[in-house]
Formats: structure tokens, C-alpha cells, sequence
């Protein structure tokens, strides 16, 4: 049997005593030290296989809880602030190139950046 074999052999042994303690009310310091064998044991699979998880997908560390909170933070965050740009682009490409409310012309320097609006109405 190669390494990886082993190792995923492992992985599994390891994660059905997991489940098995969860289910059967074992206590948590057993818990914690089954979790914290079957974390090395994907790390160690992963290092042997260039990286790669059991499941076949890149290795990633574990975060924990509060890191996990932290990260979907971020992540809502950065969402929120490209939706809202792209909301006000629109917002703007509508207001220019919308012929019957009038229009709208933009002067910019010699990088792009806007200096100066100049809003005009049709009557």
C-alpha cells in the first residue's frame, strides 16, 4: 500500500471514531485530540500529494470559528463595495446617455480622472 493509501486509510479510520464519539456522547478532550490526529493526518496527505486534499481540491488550513466570521466579514464587505460601484456606474451611464431627460459631459484629466460634470436639460 503507498503513502497516500495509508494516509487516506487513516483519514478515514480516524474521522468514523469521530463520528462514532460524537454520536455516542464521548467526552471532549478525546473529541479534541481525535480532531486534532485527523488534521494532521489530511495536512500530511496533502504535503504527500503536492498539495492536494482527499477530497481534490487544494489544501487549505482550517480556520477557526472567529476566523471563519472574520473572513465571511471581509467577503460581505468587499461584495457590498463592488456592488455599490457598479450601482453607481450604471447610475451614471444612464444619466448620460439618457437623450430625453438631456445628457451630461464629462471632462477628465490626461490619467482619467473625472474633474468635472456638466449636466444639461432638454425642455
Amino acid at each position: 500500500m503507498s503513502e497516500l493509501e495509508t494516509l487516506k486509510k487513516q483519514i478515514e479510520t480516524v474521522g468514523e471514531e469521530i463520528k462514532t464519539l460524537k454520536t455516542n456522547g464521548g467526552d471532549k478532550e478525546t473529541i479534541t485530540k481525535k480532531v486534532a490526529e485527523l488534521l494532521a493526518a489530511k495536512k500530511a496527505y496533502a504535503d504527500a500529494n503536492n498539495g492536494i486534499g482527499v477530497d481534490g481540491k487544494p489544501y487549505e488550513q482550517p480556520l477557526s470559528k472567529a476566523e471563519k466570521k472574520k473572513k465571511a466579514k471581509a467577503e460581505k464587505a468587499a461584495a457590498a463595495a463592488a456592488s455599490s460601484g457598479d450601482q453607481k456606474s450604471q447610475v451614471w451611464k444612464s444619466i448620460i446617455s439618457n437623450e430625453s431627460i438631456g445628457g451630461a459631459h464629462v471632462s477628465t484629466d490626461s490619467e482619467g480622472v473625472m474633474k468635472s460634470v456638466l449636466f444639461f436639460v432638454h425642455f
